[in-house]
């Protein structure tokens, strides 16, 4: 047995609920296991436990018992944990610590005395194992978000721990990224290592075959056992499952809360341009000849491969990057010629990392930083400060505006990062990966609000959540190898199947129902209800409706 946690409470300094009651856990060699849940439920903070985290780097009080190698976490240093567990976080911006790739995988292995040569082999061989042989050599600052949780992941692996665990691999990865961070995980667990994984999105997690499931609901376990029987009792409105698990359980599907339907206005200018743009960093050129126009009342996704250009191709709105050729405009003006001033109203731009954004003491500060710096009253600032939290999901927490916000949970801190460019009023909200870390309700319920604002006239978000792109946009753009390969409305995206076998997407299946039974809109249903709809048309008493 490599973890064992006995009858676990754990409670935060200054918290009156505690964040997990009365857990259990035993993890073994060769096996793999699934911790879910919705946002905030507590996951974060198990991994915590298994790593050591907790107690040695959080105030908290722990009341039973957790054992690593046999042995108290309580009585062990972080160090000496490490050898047994290693972790991959949720933020890989937060444990890329060298300045190249080969630097940061041999970190850990430099400072546990490994020799030079050992380390170069090991660093090869883990580049091989997860996939980015292609990225030695260059340097961490260069590497999009999902290529950073990469190089994390093989400086876990580099370091041959006993166990990993890992806090949702999927959230800032491609596809097909995904999919073989997840077989080097199964791989590492059939050669006798053992993995916790945190996840929302089940259905991707199938793949890799996960021995059992911990579900947690507000810090107590709901349920703990195998797959299969998880899939009969999770909450349908708050995991990811496989489409066909909806259509079995279609009885239970709450009411979906569908985004409004967009406004486009008849010679609509474009919000955002390109003509002829090329755009990059320093001599590395990331997108070439861009011509694209944004509209100004609509809703666009834009998915694609890890590193293809997807946050570059955004970032230009706001000259976080700067063309290299060509010209980007706003609002028809030429970028270059908006201030900084004018692009913060007109533009609230979300980074992919929490950390990019949070640097006040509390959140009160955090949400006034920016309209304090506009020139409002007070007054204005604490109803803008009330509505963005409101439309955040986050004004219920208990004390949230007096905590820091560095304490809050990854998914709280993702959206409170969209609160703080909600805060702002701009005309449209460019979000970059709005949805790592947020349960499926979550997701749903806070896109709908985004979606619903009056003085937000469009929405542009990159994702790797094809359903969300899917269900979510009016218009899909499509990026790979550093080139627009496609631009087209949801359904006709769907529809494309070669575009699913050229490019670094991969199927879904909502994808595939969605080909089978197409809707007559631009947009796909929401999931629940097309299922209700696939139930009803393969049901006996829903014959009629084939």
């Amino acid at each position: 047995m490599i973890v064992e946690v006995h009858n676990v409470t754990v409670r935060y300094q200054g918290r009156e609920k505690p964040a997990l009651t009365s857990v259990d856990l035993t993890v073994e060699s060769g096996e793999l296991t699934l911790v879910s849940g919705p946002s905030g439920c507590g996951k974060s903070t198990l991994l915590r436990l298994l790593n050591g985290l907790v107690p040695h780097s959080y105030r908290t009080t722990v009341d039973g018992e957790v054992l690593v190698g046999g042995k108290s976490t309580a009585k062990q240093t972080i160090r000496q944990i490490s050898t047994v567990v290693g972790t991959m976080l949720q933020d890989p911006q937060k444990q890329i610590v060298g300045t190249t790739v080969e630097a940061d995988i041999a970190f850990g292995l430099e400072n546990s005395g490994v020799d030079r040569g050992s380390i170069r082999r090991r660093i090869d061989e883990v580049a091989d194992q997860v996939g980015i042989g292609h990225l030695l050599g260059r340097a961490s600052a260069e590497l999009s978000g999902g290529e950073l949780q990469m190089v994390a992941f093989a400086g876990v692996l580099a370091m041959r721990p006993k166990m990993i665990v890992v806090d949702e691999p999927l959230a800032n990865l491609d596809p097909r990224a995904g999919s073989r961070l997840l077989r080097a995980i199964r791989a590492f667990v059939d050669d006798g290592g053992a993995a916790v994984v945190v996840e929302h999105r089940v259905e991707e997690l199938l793949e890799i075959r996960p021995d059992t499931v911990l579900y947690l609901e507000e810090g107590r376990t709901q349920y703990s056992g195998p797959m299969e029987g998880f899939l009969r009792a999770a909450p349908v409105g708050h995991v990811k499952l496989p489409f066909e698990v909806l259509v079995s359980r279609a009885a239970e599907l709450p009411e979906p809360v569908q985004p409004p339907p967009a406004t486009p206005r008849p010679g609509d200018e474009p919000r955002l341009s390109f003509h002829d743009v090329d755009l990059g960093y320093g001599s590395r050129v990331v997108l070439r000849d861009v011509g694209l126009g944004l509209a100004g009342h609509e809703r666009v996704a834009v998915l694609g491969a890890n590193g293809a250009g997807k946050s570059t191709l955004l970032r230009a709105a706001v000259r976080l990057v700067e063309p290299t050729r060509g010209e980007v405009r706003v609002d028809g003006d030429p970028v270059r010629e908006r201030s900084i001033l004018s692009l913060a109203t007109t533009f609230g731009y979300v980074f992919q990392s929490p950390g990019q954004a949070l640097f006040s003491p509390t959140v009160a500060e955090e949400l006034a930083f920016g309209p304090r710096n506009l020139g409002w009253d007070k007054k204005k600032i604490t109803e803008v400060s009330r509505t963005a939290l409101e439309t955040m999901l986050l004004a219920e927490e208990p004390g949230i505006l007096k905590r820091p916000p560095r304490t809050l949970s990854f998914g709280q801190q993702r959206r409170l990062t969209v609160a703080l460019a909600l805060a702002m009023c701009p005309r449209t909200l460019i979000l970059d990966e709005p949805t790592a870390g947020q349960d499926l309700r979550t997701t749903t319920e806070f896109m709908a609000r985004v979606n619903a604002i009056d003085s937000v006239e469009s929405v542009y978000f990159i994702t790797h959540d094809v359903d969300l792109a899917l269900t979510g946009a009016d218009r899909i753009i499509v990026v790979d190898r550093g080139r627009i390969v496609a631009d087209a409305t949801p359904v006709e995206i769907a529809k494309d199947e070669g575009l699913w076998t050229r490019s670094a997407l991969r199927e879904t299946s909502l994808v595939r129902a969605a080909r089978a039974h197409p809707p007559g809109q631009r947009s796909l249903a929401h999931p629940f209800a097309l299922a209700r709809t696939h139930h009803l048309a393969t049901s006996p008493e829903g014959n009629t409706l084939r």
